[in-house]
């Protein structure tokens, strides 16, 4: 049983110390989503809106104008895995609503007994489910709400360790004028997992790891030059750490047709450098945005690439 519990408490370990706030509970919920974010700095919370940004604000769904589907893959280093799907649709007259599904983990951890010898090879996966409404005023200004359901899962065949959990993200997005947006967001209020550890150490009870709340205020603006969009996100939790984002982002558009574009991106991510592009393009009638994001690590562990795909209809 001692195996059992260094192996958990390493491989947990290593999981969290891989994203933001490491060292507390659900740090997979907190490395960002989609290429375009990551791309600049991790901005989010007054961007544009697309099938990714509900994560950074849930009221940004509500300015959507077409139903898009999307799916985003991470190339992470030591064999990690943060892969995301979703969909996203105007309700009318004046409201959004979105639905997603992340999956983070590694399905071969090595592992070994405690003389050394190698044993069966450990799976682990940490997921969240969202949901997220959102309702524009006036055109103008919008408010939202996300419920997130996460579940965890470690395994081989001697020992299943299950913890499960829920929270809820809100926000606030504001369009000062046509090229200067403003957002506020409160993330995971409430999170937490639970699991009941008594089936596997034979004793102790029901454990409960809460997730630090975020807080966050953002600003998009779409510069004179027109072709230039500059973001910036500044964020701090209940566990007193602070960070800021910042994003640039040249568009080139293709004639009159908007759809038609390719960008090129670059931010910092608090201490971490990111870059990206981006093309726009028609598939089979559909409007289709093709992402792509490099980031780096802050402590040597190196770089994530990250792809993303949405389809607009």
């Amino acid at each position: 049983m001692k195996k059992i519990s260094i192996l958990i408490i390493l491989i947990y370990a290593s999981l969290l110390s891989a994203g933001g706030y490491g060292g507390y509970s659900g740090a997979f919920i907190r490395l960002g989503l989609g290429a375009r974010a990551l791309s600049l700095g991790n901005t989010g919370i007054a961007d544009q809106p697309s099938a990714y940004t509900m994560y950074y604000n849930p009221a940004t769904v509500a300015f959507l104008e077409k139903k898009v589907a999307s799916l985003s893959y991470s190339f992470m280093p030591l064999d990690r895995n943060f892969n995301y799907i979703g969909f996203a649709m105007k309700v009318p007259p004046s409201a959004g609503l979105s639905l997603g599904w992340i999956h983070a983990g590694n399905d071969d951890f090595d592992s070994y007994s405690m003389i050394g010898e190698k044993t069966d090879p450990i799976a682990n996966s940490m997921n969240a489910l969202y949901f997220n409404f959102a309702r524009t005023f006036k055109g103008r200004f919008a408010i939202g709400l996300s419920y997130k359901y996460f579940w965890e899962m470690i395994n081989n065949q001697d020992f299943d360790y299950l913890s499960k959990g829920w929270g809820f993200d809100f926000g606030l997005r504001f369009m000062i004028m046509e090229s200067l947006f403003v957002g506020a967001s409160v993330r995971d209020v409430g999170s937490k997992l639970k699991v009941n550890t008594t089936e596997i150490f034979g004793k102790g009870g029901t454990t409960t790891d809460r997730f630090p709340v975020k807080y966050g205020l953002g600003c998009f603006y779409k510069t004179p030059l027109n072709w230039l969009n500059v973001l910036y996100d500044f964020e701090w939790s209940d566990k007193e750490e602070y960070r800021h984002h910042i994003g640039l982002e040249a568009l080139y558009t293709m004639g009159n047709n908007t759809e038609k574009n390719v960008a090129v991106r670059m931010g910092w991510d608090d201490d971490k450098f990111t870059a990206g592009a981006g093309m726009g393009f028609i598939l089979y009638k559909f409007i289709s945005q093709l992402d792509y994001a490099l980031v780096t690590a802050d402590d040597g562990e190196g770089v994530s690439h990250v792809f993303s795909w949405q389809v607009y209809f």
